[in-house]
């Protein structure tokens, strides 16, 4: 919030969003710059402006203005924080405390929905880069769990416990080739947005060429983990695509933010790399955001690697028992 006026009105607006559970309060705004550097870094959704003279035209009657800045990269979530604000907007207009301190019919405030990032409101530049995460999520983990699960069909793992390859070698050596493919495929979906799609990309290649590379190393050690489950390469097919797009699309924020979740769903969200990711990928291509702005994610997304890495070597030293 950006109280410029700090009266008793501009905190009896505020009041509505304070008692709301559609909101969580971050400390206030400074100033323009920090409402364009919180924005941006994804630190806050939505920045509330209250102006300067806010309680004194409206205790004169006089019409004012109340500004909601939102982050307008994925239009669907900003949608969403749009209906929330209008509604807890309203809710002031009919408290009855307003109405009597007015001699008139005026409305006592109007609020104006502004979107950065995103001014145009098209889905294209939030969904593309939003399905770019989701395909590499997908694709490189299915890859990757059919691999090792073809090797146990076969019976050719039972090699794995007779030579002096370790496990840690057995899973890198898995890995690292549908890590490149992975690449590959993210090369010609980041063509396909440029050229095809026309969507541009504002911010730092390398950083979305580095958070890609350690969010593919993730979602082939998902596979992987997955891949100790299943018996059959059916099984280990579909399963994965459950686990993997179920998530994808419902707990992650690429339809609705995390955030807003409660519950088993935003702790799913919160344990699934995807989460991580997203801001990434939607944050270079449509807010212009570099290495310093994504740093927290990309540590985020990296501790995901020796974690599933633990887990899927000690269900293999389950099964070799």
């Amino acid at each position: 919030m950006l109280d410029r006026d700090q009266s008793h009105e501009s905190r009896a607006y505020l009041e509505e969003m304070h008692g709301s559970p559609y909101f969580l309060e971050k400390p206030a705004l400074a100033d323009y710059a920090d409402l364009e550097r919180r924005l941006g870094n994804g630190g806050i959704s939505v920045g509330i402006e209250i102006p300067p003279r806010f309680g004194r035209d409206i205790a004169r009657g006089r019409p004012v203005w109340v500004a909601a800045w939102v982050d307008g990269a994925r239009p669907f979530v900003a949608q969403t924080i749009r209906g929330y604000l209008q509604g807890m907007h309203q809710l002031y207009l009919a408290d009855p405390a307003v109405k009597t301190s007015l001699g008139t019919t005026w409305p006592p405030a109007n609020i104006a929905i502004r979107f950065k990032y995103n001014q145009d409101f098209d889905s294209v530049y939030a969904m593309v880069p939003s399905t770019m995460a989701m395909e590499l999520a997908l694709f490189p983990a299915i890859l990757m769990a059919l691999a090792i699960v073809r090797e146990k069909e076969l019976g050719s793992i039972t090699n794995l416990y007779v030579t002096p390859v370790t496990r840690v070698e057995f899973l890198v050596g898995k890995q690292l080739p549908y890590i490149a493919v992975g690449m590959v495929n993210f090369l010609l979906m980041f063509v396909m947005a440029l050229l095809v799609f026309e969507v541009p990309l504002k911010g730092s290649f390398p950083t979305l060429l580095l958070g890609t590379l350690i969010y593919v190393a993730v979602t082939t050690a998902y596979g992987m983990l997955i891949s100790a489950f299943a018996h059959t390469q059916i099984a280990a097919l579909f399963g994965t695509a459950i686990l993997t797009v179920l998530p994808a699309t419902m707990f992650a924020g690429m339809m609705v933010p995390v955030s807003a979740l409660s519950g088993m769903a935003q702790i799913m969200g919160r344990l699934f790399p995807m989460t991580y990711f997203l801001p990434v990928s939607v944050g270079t291509f449509t807010k212009g955001l570099g290495f310093s702005d994504l740093a927290p994610k990309l540590a985020a997304l990296a501790v995901f690697i020796p974690a599933l890495t633990l887990l899927s070597l000690l269900l293999l030293r389950r099964q070799e028992r």
